[in-house]
């Protein structure tokens, strides 16, 4: 996962949180953190590495699910899926989904038509939130432009194909597909952002809140009174899922992702677990480091080749120091397992 060190950077310059959720805003800040990440191999919050098939989505019943564990999971599932994509453009297909739980939730897929692509993005904020207009390049100040009805429901443009603000994302178009619930697609790919083929994606989205996402990984043991505030999966078998404890500091990030021999993440490790070798911010390194966050409260832990499978896991603050009486990182590395690249074998309840 790069060690985490875009992530880690991305925690240590965040500004404070706005006050109001606005849907508008979150599209603007994800298509930010993508192009400053975009360098980095692998970077885990944004989510970016995703493959051609879509991503699986098990049914909420367990009993044949070979993944599935006694007894009730004491979190939610961090992840429901609330939209899915119909009618895609040849060449493309679902790449991730992803949830924002900061302020409320805010679902997002994407697809595109290569590993880490991004090309089309749909957002779906909380109902009743009307989503604010972006600000346009040189923060000039952006405008709704009428659109053809989506299913008869009200449609605009925040950037049409050729207009404003078009040069940086070459298409944004939002629809109130229920009274007081809108969605915004956002078009990175200039061969796909024509007002035909936006408005024909648009039309072929279907909504609802019930499906759990699976995930290619299994986490048990984790300390009480988290709360997932993120997370995402990503094609073939990619996963991330951030945490915290509400009113506290600090933050708990899970991360796995294939092995990827050859491609240097594993070049630096200082230690190993488990006969696995591994990086750890406890044992002397030369980086990176998290931030402005004294080494006293925070911790990286990446162990590498697990089962074909990288375990990234950071953690800071509050949780740190809840893991502590299970074991620390490593503890909890103990007990992340990776389910593979099958998804009949993924779990709706990662975790525990």
């Amino acid at each position: 996962m790069n060690d985490l060190k875009e992530r880690l950077e991305s925690l240590a310059d965040a500004p404070a949180p706005a006050p109001v959720v606005d849907v508008a805003a979150a599209v603007a800040r994800a298509r930010r953190i993508r192009r400053r990440r975009r360098a980095a191999a692998l970077a885990v919050a944004a989510g970016v590495v995703a493959g051609a098939a879509g991503i699986a989505v098990v049914p909420t019943s367990t009993g044949d699910r070979p993944s599935a564990v006694a007894g009730p999971s004491r979190f939610p599932s961090p992840l429901v899926e609330k939209a899915a994509f119909g009618w895609l453009p040849p060449g493309y297909a679902r790449t991730r989904v992803g949830q924002d739980d900061q302020r409320a939730t805010v679902f997002t897929v994407s697809a595109g038509r290569a590993p880490g692509s991004t090309s089309i993005e749909l957002t779906v904020g909380p109902p009743g939130t009307s989503p604010g207009v972006p600000l346009l390049p040189g923060g000039r100040k952006g405008h709704l432009t009428k659109a053809d009805p989506v299913n008869g429901r009200p449609a605009y443009w925040s950037i049409a194909p050729g207009g404003p603000g078009s040069d940086q994302v070459p298409a944004e178009f939002r629809w109130e597909y229920r009274p007081k619930s809108w969605a915004i697609l956002s078009v990175n790919d200039r061969a796909a952002a024509d007002p035909a083929t936006v408005q024909r994606i648009a039309a072929g989205v279907t909504f609802g809140g019930d499906r759990p996402a699976a995930f290619p990984v299994r986490v048990t043991g984790l300390p009480d009174g988290l709360r997932s505030t993120k997370s995402f999966v990503a094609a073939p078998a990619e996963v991330m899922v951030s945490l915290a404890v509400p009113g506290r500091d600090g933050e708990l990030i899970i991360a796995v992702s294939p092995t990827r021999p050859g491609d240097g993440r594993s070049g630096h490790p200082n230690t190993t677990v488990d006969g696995h070798p591994a990086f750890d911010t406890r044992l002397p390194h030369p980086g990176p480091k998290i931030g402005r966050v004294p080494p006293s409260r925070s911790q990286i832990l990446t162990v590498y080749g697990v089962r074909g499978f990288d375990v990234d896991l950071m953690a800071t603050g509050e949780p740190l120091r809840r893991l502590q009486a299970g074991g620390g990182l490593t503890g909890l590395y103990r007990r992340t397992t990776p389910l593979g690249a099958d998804p009949a074998r993924w779990t709706t309840e990662p975790l525990r």
